[in-house]
């Protein structure tokens, strides 16, 4: 974890302010010493600084320049020394810097940070005073705003040498100051109060399917709301996804195709990539896997009602609780079918307009007294929409005259109300010529190609823009932004109205524009040769077939592993569930051929895409300066000369290419050239002589896999920049003489296998800032590095066969970051100590490694020292002298058995990484770390205590001793206020917790699986703050088992619950599984309702409270093997999942018919129930165990309605017989003409013989029976295998009947096809011996076999729909006939 991610969040844009920093300090204690040097060396860096030069004392108000100043600041330096809160004046300064959320480094100047935090020693003397001389809530503020302060991992100033601080803090802001441009982070107004408007209107803690429809005018703030809902959910999901700009990329080639993958991708990223050949393809994937998943997905600017059925379909489709948001300007598209509710996104209230358009304006939250009247207008004249309010403040930033405000009002006024691209045109018109230019460029072109922002920069400098400047300037001006991925983006409306004035250049000919972005347009201009001098820009992109367009139900992925070998049964089960295996499909792709004569008349043209298109033809217009040709389809250039002004070439992706040039022995090449990305292409096997190429900055050739040489005049280009070769598996050498890369920045050789050394002369790069070689065979670095005195990254991964490191390693007076990580490294040279500015020393996986050498206390800069899983035993005591270590982290190295006593002095480390380690204490030493957040202690097999200095770590919010033996914790564990996660799962010695554990006001997760603590104190009802708690037992444990508890299990007093246990209201998941939990569940636990999970299976309770009807948005409730229960209550309404399997005493259930979203109900092995009153009712119930329940079969099978049985997909009960319409074991499958498989229905009858045993399992611990296998072949060659999902396991030797219905969404019935045969059997060799396919039968559903809704029981038998014939079957006693093996039944042959 580095410092930096915890320093309150970066300020939007300091190139837009008027002072880069703002210092604020106690004169009296530090203006002659750390703030005079930091003041120098700020301002000799070029950053502009506000010094506060006649120091607070001045009077009784602080002056309305030093408040403007504030405002006018894009970050601050606050410098906490002791005296420093007995100034109101520095107090009130602090409070306007907190209010700003803008980037604040604090420096704690010989000062404790936790005292500044708690008000507490001078700082609680000098607000003694305060109270007596100013208002409460003033003083009130002042202290939040010391808080808050207190709380950020600074910089902490003992006895360290103010220079190296200084330093530090200089680089942190020039870093700071040089991302700005790279993004503007929305000043979201009123956006807090919306989300929790649609929040209520969601209800999603309710059950059922939500489907909301965000609606309002583009501009109004959708989108902004959408993500802003998403932050808000997405802790609830463990599935979700969000989908930008639905319009615009379905609009394009197989967009909705790509939608459709990437939704399957981001919703279960682990399951690997579909193929998806077509829309109805895309469905049915969709449709199989929100099926059985709870889902979060967001739906992104949707304009057309199609869209919604190819990416969400119907809702019904989806599990319950899932929740899907969509945005929108068009209400038609928010149809019943597929919404729940609508929300109407409305312009902003007048005040937050006003406050949005101020901090756009003016950067602050109000316009001052004379700019309020023009302030009011404009944010009138806007409709007080988002969008506009932030472009047309940004276009006011910096201007301070009440004429320049006039002005731009007189404009405003003649706009007709809610036309906004005419808003915009106003900022777009105050831009020079070639800033509009560029606009129009982005717009046009790069926002549709979703290009970086470098490659951007890259196409703007070849064009002879200043780039960098221009995008500085349209961020500035809210005209575009940067996402994090680091693409260009622009609003849609801002785009159009860019678009809009290309269009006005020509509105009947489109060859007359300046810019083409539409396919049909550009087809139609290039086919009817209509391009005119007037085109500069052509963006042409057939993309590359990224689907298969093989069988339509080639959606799965390509691997199929038969049967793994497992430990596990889960790990089977979830294999087995996920096997599959599709054949090969062959790809189908059409070409496109253009001429280049097309392009003869554009003797202007100076942009050109045309991706995955063959060109014939010599020539193109000679001003193009910029060609993007991936997925070229030749082997050589066709061109017989370059443009003559040609800048950026980019051929990645050309699978085909052979060679770069190469026209009838033509090779050369264009002298202009700056960018050649060659990245991707495959067949590439050298590159040829570039030596005439003297303006080239950028060379691009990753994954050149077949790339065997590199031409020597690669290495006297002296204007190169960067290079890069990252797995260029096949190359071997890099040119002997690399003297002449003056300027290269960059060299990236990663995964350049093949590649033993780098060139001797490496050293004359002086220029070189960055140089990774992961995953490479170098052995030893050149001598000559040291000369590399620029070098900032030296990054060396998993190169194993390097040993050693040179001695002049030392030299190295920039680097900032060494990682050797997984190296075969097994010394480190002393030399390493004099590495001043390195911040990042990663030496984990270094297994040879058996020493640090004490020089790494010299490193004042580090912040992070990663040594896991090496060989070292001990760590030097110099370590402590890393005044601004952020992160130690040690974890897995074996041979560490102690921490020395200087960690004391590490007092701004946040993170504490001691996993799997030997040490056998933590120094009391530990608790002077005042910063520390997170503390890992897993695996600590030695440790068995903590020491009580812990309690002092008032900033820990983690602890995790996960696997330990921890005996027990300290009774200073309570004074841990902003502790948030507890985690002590298998903590096998842990016997008890500390009374002072009520005291965690903060504790929100605790996590003690597994451990032998057998009650809790009675101060635990006290953690008001609790959200999780999981602490299961594992039931009937062997007591001589890796020694699980410090006496046998029986011993344990019984558990009750009490009363103060219901305390935690808060509570959202409880699992106290196998605690012997006995008598009777209070009364008072319907206090908890908050719940939606409760685990309470293995108890010996009798009896649930009645009052457990109360917790309405329970979703879960687990009560398998309690064996004293002996009736269930009524429950609570929103339950989706019961499970009471193997609670043999259990008699009488209450009526279950209010359940309406009940989906599955395990009642497997409950022998004693006579009946389920209300499952007739359960319209919802999916899955319905039964197995081994004898006394309420028959009854059940007389509820079992054709309604119940149309939804059910799986359903297990005793019984020995199938329907004598199924077919046998095998089916031959047949296509009908005109009618769709819908669904397969297979029946299987088996039972267990349990006098044999499964090895080193009990039956009662297995999830399900997994041996009985539904196959599909072809010619005997099976392509797909998949489990019945057949949960519980019955204890008797009966036999027992299993239905499992298979919808057209799963991949087992999409993956059918004409003359495939589907077959049932069980696995070979099978995990359980004991068990005995008896029966098996098959039935194949067609559309119109099972959809009729009216009565049948009048119908023939062949009339009847499949569920009303298995209603029939279920409600005879006798059941039906033996099946045959022979039957064909409804196969459809």
């Amino acid at each position: 974890m580095s410092p930096e991610r915890d320093v309150i969040s970066a300020t939007p844009g300091a190139f837009r302010l008027r002072w880069d920093v703002f210092l604020s300090f106690r004169g009296t204690d530090t203006r002659g010493t750390i703030t005079k040097g930091l003041y120098k060396s700020l301002q000799a860096r070029g950053i502009r600084v506000f010094l506060d030069d006649e120091g607070l004392e001045r009077g009784e108000a602080v002056a309305n320049g030093l408040m403007e100043g504030i405002d006018d600041s894009a970050a601050f330096i606050v410098i906490i020394s002791e005296n420093y809160a007995s100034s109101h004046w520095c107090l009130e300064e602090l409070a306007k810097i907190c209010d700003t959320g803008r980037l604040l480094l604090p420096v704690f100047y010989r000062v404790d940070p936790s005292q500044v935090r708690h008000v507490s020693g001078p700082f609680g003397s000098g607000f003694e005073s305060h109270e007596k001389r100013f208002e409460k809530n003033t003083v009130s503020k002042w202290k939040e705003a010391l808080k808050k302060v207190g709380g950020v991992a600074g910089w902490v100033f003992n006895h360290s040498e103010e220079d190296d601080l200084i330093q530090r803090l200089v680089r942190r802001v020039l870093k700071e100051l040089s991302n700005t441009p790279m993004g503007v982070p929305e000043f979201a107004v009123g956006l807090d109060e919306r989300v929790e408007k649609v929040m209520e209107v969601l209800q999603v803690q309710s059950n059922g399917v939500k489907v909301l429809g965000l609606y309002g005018m583009g501009g109004v703030g959708k989108t902004t709301l959408a993500k802003a809902l998403f932050n808000a959910l997405v802790n609830r999901f463990e599935h979700r996804c969000f989908i930008s700009d639905v319009r615009q990329v379905s609009s394009k080639h197989d967009g909705l195709v790509s939608l459709q993958s990437k939704i399957i991708k981001d919703l279960f990223p682990g399951a690997g990539s579909p193929s998806i050949g077509d829309v109805n393809v895309g469905i049915s994937a969709i449709k199989g896997r929100v099926s059985e998943n709870r889902v979060l997905l967001v739906l992104d600017d949707v304009d057309e009602v199609k869209q919604l059925d190819a990416l969400i379909g119907k809702r019904e489709w989806f599990y319950d609780g899932s929740c899907v948001v969509i945005t929108t300007r068009d209400t038609k598209v928010l149809t019943q079918n597929h919404v729940t509710v609508s929300y109407e996104v409305r312009e902003l209230y007048a005040s937050e307009a006003r406050e949005l358009f101020s901090y756009h304006a003016l950067r602050r939250s109000a316009p001052p007294e004379n700019l309020l009247s023009l302030s009011e207008e404009i944010i009138s004249l806007t409709g007080r929409m988002p969008l506009a309010l932030e472009v047309f403040g940004s276009f006011l930033f910096g201007k301070r005259k009440e004429e320049e405000w006039e002005d731009a009002v007189k404009k405003l006024r003649l706009i007709r109300p809610h036309h906004l691209q005419d808003v915009f045109k106003i900022s777009y018109d105050a831009l020079d010529e070639d800033e509009k230019c560029i606009f129009l460029d982005i717009a046009c072109l790069f926002v549709k190609m979703e290009m970086k922002r470098d490659g951007v920069i890259d196409v703007l400098r070849g064009c002879g823009f200043r780039g960098e400047i221009a995008i500085t300037v349209l961020v500035q001006k809210c005209l575009m932004k940067i996402t994090p991925e680091n693409t260009v983006w622009m609003h849609d409306q801002i785009r159009d109205m860019g678009r809009q004035i290309v269009m006005d250049e020509s509105f009947v000919d489109p060859g007359s524009r300046s810019r083409l972005w539409d396919r049909a347009q550009i087809m139609t201009v290039l086919k009817g040769h209509k391009g005119t001098r007037c085109v500069q820009g052509i963006v042409l992109d057939f993309e590359e077939e990224r689907f298969y367009k093989g069988k339509v139900g080639s959606v799965f992925p390509k691997k199929f592993q038969c049967r793994p070998s497992l430990r596990k049964i889960s790990c089977y089960i979830k294999q087995c569930l996920n096997k599959n295996h599709p054949e090969p499909q062959a790809e189908e792709s059409t070409e496109f051929v253009l001429h280049t004569k097309s392009f003869e008349p554009m003797v202007n043209l100076r942009q050109l895409q045309i991706n995955n298109l063959k060109l014939q033809g010599k020539f193109l217009p000679s001003e193009l300066k910029w060609l993007q040709w991936q997925g070229c389809p030749l082997e050589r250039m066709p061109l017989k000369s370059w443009p003559g002004e040609l800048a950026v070439l980019d051929l990645q992706n050309s699978k085909k290419m052979k060679t770069l040039w190469g026209w009838n022995g033509y090779n050369k090449v264009p002298q202009k050239l700056m960018v050649l990305n060659l990245s991707n292409c495959d067949q590439l096997t050298a590159i040829p002589d570039l030596s005439g190429c003297q303006c080239l900055e950028k060379i691009d050739l990753e994954n050149c896999i077949n790339l065997t040489k590199i031409h020597e005049s690669i290495g006297c280009l002296s204007t190169l920049r960067s290079l890069n070769l990252t797995r260029c598996s096949s190359l071997i050498n890099l040119p002997i003489d690399v003297s002449g890369l003056k300027q290269l920045e960059s060299l990236f050789l990663s995964g350049c296998s093949k590649l033993k050394s780098l060139p001797e002369n490496i050293g004359i790069l002086k220029s070189l800032k960055a140089l990774h070689a992961n995953d490479t065979a170098i052995a030893e670095l050149p001598q000559s590095i040291f000369r590399l005195t620029k070098l900032e990254q030296l990054v060396l991964e998993r190169c194993q066969y390097l040993r050693r490191l040179p001695n002049s390693l030392g030299h190295l007076c920039s680097l900032q970051v060494l990682s050797l990580y997984h190296s075969g490294l097994e010394e480190l040279p002393e030399s390493v100590g004099s590495l001043n500015n390195l911040e990042t020393l990663n030496l984990m996986g270094c297994e040879s490694l058996t020493v640090i050498p004490d020089s790494v206390g010299n490193l004042m800069s580090l912040t992070e020292l990663l040594v896991d899983r090496t060989a070292i035993k001990e760590l030097p005591t110099t370590v402590g002298s890393l005044s601004y270590l952020r992160e130690l982290s040690v974890g897995n190295c074996k041979l560490l058995t102690q921490l020395p006593n200087s960690v004391k002095t590490l007092a701004s480390v946040v993170e504490l990484q001691l996993d799997g380690t030997a040490i056998t204490n933590l120094p009391d030493e530990i608790g002077e770390m005042k910063l520390l957040r997170v503390l890992k202690l897993m695996n600590c097999k030695n440790l068995e205590y903590l020491p009580e200095s812990i309690g002092h770590l008032a900033s820990l919010t983690t602890l995790n001793t996960v696997n330990g033996n921890i005996k027990e914790l300290p009774e200073s564990i309570g004074r841990l206020e902003n502790l948030v996660n507890l985690r002590l799962n298998k903590c096998r010695m842990l016997r008890k917790l500390p009374a002072s554990i009520g005291d965690l006001k903060s504790l929100y997760h605790i996590f003690m699986e597994e451990t032998s603590v057998s009650s809790l104190p009675e101060s635990f009802g006290m953690l008001s703050s609790l959200r999780t708690l999981k602490m299961a037992k594992r039931p009937e444990l062997d007591t001589n088992e890796s020694s699980f508890l410090a006496e046998p299990e029986e011993n344990h007093s019984p558990f009750v619950l009490t009363s103060s246990f219901c305390n935690l209201t808060l509570l959202t998941e409880l699992d106290a599984r196998a605690w012997k939990i006995s008598g009777k569940i209070p009364d008072e636990f319907e206090k908890l309702s908050l719940l939606e999970t409760l685990k309470l299976d293995s108890n010996d309770f009798h009896s649930l409270p009645s009052s457990l009807k109360g917790l309405s948005i329970l979703k879960v409730l687990s009560l398998s093997n309690c064996t004293q229960l002996n009736s269930l209550p009524s429950l609570p309404s929103n339950l989706i999942k019961l499970n009471v399997q193997n609670c043999s005493s259990l008699e009488t259930i209450h009526d279950m018919s209010n359940l309406e979203s009940l989906q599955e109900l395990n009642l497997t092995n409950c022998v004693k129930v006579g009946d389920i009153p209300g499952l007739e009712s359960l319209k919802s119930l999916r899955r319905l165990y039964m197995s081994g329940c004898i006394a309420c079969s028959s009854q059940i099978q007389k509820r079992l309605s054709k309604v119940a049985l149309r939804n059910l997909q799986n359903l297990s009960m005793p019984g020995s017989k199938l329907p004598e319409w199924f077919s046998g074991q095998t089916v031959s499958f047949s296509k009908r003409k005109n009618l769709e498989l819908k669904s397969v229905l297979v029946g299987v009858i088996i039972s267990i013989n349990h006098s044999i045993d499964i090895p080193n399992m009990k039956r009662d611990d297995m999830p399900g029976l997994i041996d009985v296998e539904a196959n599909v072949l072809k010619g005997g060659r099976t392509l797909f295998r998949t489990v019945l999902n057949i949960c519980g396991v019955p204890r008797t030797d009966e036999e027992h009947m299993h239905l499992c219905r298979f919808h057209d969404y799963h991949q087992l019935v999409a993956f059918l096809k004409d003359a495939d045969t589907f077959s049932v059997s069980k696995s070979n060799p099978p995990f359980d011996t004991g068990l005995e396919l008896r029966k098996c039968g098959v039935y194949l559903i067609f559309e119109g076999d099972d959809d009729y809704d009216g009565g049948e029981e009048s119908l023939d038998t062949g009339l009847q729909s499949v569920s009303e014939k298995l209603a029939k079957f279920f409600s005879t006693r006798e059941g039906g006939d033996q099946v045959s093996v022979n039957g064909i039944g409804h196969a459809g042959t």
